[in-house]
């Protein structure tokens, strides 16, 4: 592969993650700004934001969290399943990896009917 199709690949994955991204502070209401630093992998910056502020829900309004996880279409039995068997440290990042995958799911749906098959 070339450096052109590199460069190409890293753009369809910042353009994927940032449009989950999009998603994800609609859906969650979260105001602060994310910046994908480029040639860092852009999922994995997103996780890194996105876990902190998962935390912070679980340990401050979980009724939030628990109607964000229903508007982001993250099942009420999929979230009983990482809150009963996750590692208690690791419970805000196992739910910042679904809500992720189900956003970036999203987005790849709406750029595949939009005309952009590129991902």
């Amino acid at each position: 592969m070339n450096t052109s199709d590199n460069h190409d690949e890293q753009s369809s994955a910042v353009k994927l993650a940032s449009g989950s991204y999009d998603l994800i502070q609609k859906d969650l209401g979260i105001a602060d700004e994310l910046d994908f630093d480029p040639g860092e992998d852009p999922f994995g910056q997103l996780h890194a934001f996105l876990t902190p502020r998962i935390q912070h829900l679980l340990d401050h309004d979980f009724g939030y969290l628990i109607n964000a996880m229903y508007r982001i279409d993250i099942s009420e039995e999929v979230l009983k399943e990482i809150l009963e068997h996750s590692k208690p440290g690791q419970i805000a990042s196992d739910i910042a990896e679904r809500v992720i995958a189900r956003e970036k799911m999203k987005m790849k749906t709406r750029m595949m009917y939009s005309g952009n098959k590129k991902m």
